[in-house]
């Protein structure tokens, strides 16, 4: 199997276009656990395709490069047979030169085959200067001053993970709406200066599974509209696409499934987050579907192979489990 050189593949130096991984490198596998890349080999691919998901997201390779596929049937067992038995049945393991030769649409029009989502990424605890779910919202939620504010019904929740954290909570007043506006002491920006950071630092997104989750569950809880019981997901919002980005990736990492859009009117990008744990929400299982798969222009490749038990590889934002 080959993917393009321009495919992205997070290391634990962070995202790097497949071009640039060397042997040695330390990728992961479609379970999220780490594996040692072992071979890398650059060619001229005489085929290649691109495959388009209902999220948008898209993984291109050559005409050898293998997803494993879920079918009709195989998404309608996994429904029934969730927290009742144990789930067998394997995925199809498909060249994408056979893909391209199935259809995608069976009855009704609905699409056939989807690939699963990626187990949550295994990677190292990090010091961090701040912890996760503080930095999370105070990142997405301060104003002058440092002045920030929890949405209503929230306060308990988040004045106790500041004072878990070792800061003071300073109340200022409450809104109309019944947003709680407050301080800490000290302030969260003293522990970060100088470096203040314009994005959300590397070693938050590359940190532990934990620390990751209290990351998301911060950013979540600084926006009104991020959290709404009576929808079938989570969102988040930013006119900066390297933030939204960062979101995207930050979830699909713990192992949800994510859909990044521009509001047509507004501009702002949308990152919908599907499968977080809500205790008073309804939660329907998303799938990502295959929605196209087109021959390209025939370009350069790079052949992967890890120490990996499967030889799996966990390919773009999405992180798409490649064979």
């Amino acid at each position: 199997m080959a993917i393009t050189q321009t495919s992205r593949i997070l290391t634990l130096d962070y995202w790097k276009f497949a071009s640039d991984i060397t042997v040695g490198d330390i990728v992961f596998d479609r379970k999220g656990n780490p594996v040692r890349v072992k071979v890398v080999q650059n060619y001229r691919a005489p085929r290649c395709f691109e495959v388009s998901f209902i999220d948008g997201l898209t993984i291109a390779g050559d005409d050898h490069l293998i997803l494993p596929l879920e079918d009709e049937k195989y998404r309608s067992r996994a429904r029934q047979y969730k927290g009742k038995y144990k789930f067998r049945r394997p995925t199809k393991d498909t060249k994408l030169v056979d893909l391209y030769n199935l259809p995608l649409y069976g009855r009704e029009n609905r699409k056939i085959y989807s690939v699963p989502t990626g187990m949550p990424i295994q990677l190292p605890h990090q010091t961090l200067p701040v912890p996760p779910f503080v930095f999370g919202f105070w990142f997405f939620n301060r104003k002058a001053n440092d002045i920030m504010h929890a949405i209503p019904g929230t306060a308990d929740l988040v004045y106790e993970k500041f004072i878990d954290a070792g800061y003071a909570v300073i109340e200022k007043h409450k809104h109309r709406n019944g947003a709680n506006y407050f301080t800490t002491h000290p302030t969260v920006l003293s522990h970060l200066v100088p470096l203040v950071p314009t994005s959300i630092p590397n070693n938050y997104l590359l940190a532990s599974i934990e620390q990751r989750e209290e990351l998301l569950s911060g950013i979540l809880h600084s926006k009104i509209k991020n959290i709404d019981p009576n929808r079938t997901h989570h969102r988040f919002s930013s006119f900066q696409k390297r933030l939204a980005s960062q979101v995207q990736m930050l979830a699909e990492s713990l192992g949800y499934k994510t859909k990044m859009d521009q509001h047509p009117q507004d501009g702002y990008y949308r990152v919908l987050i599907y499968g977080k744990d809500r205790p008073h929400a309804k939660f329907r299982k998303e799938w990502r579907l295959v929605t196209d798969i087109r021959e390209i222009t025939p370009q350069s490749c790079v052949h992967i192979e890890t120490d990996g038990e499967d030889g799996s590889i966990l390919v773009g934002e999405g992180f798409i489990p490649c064979l």
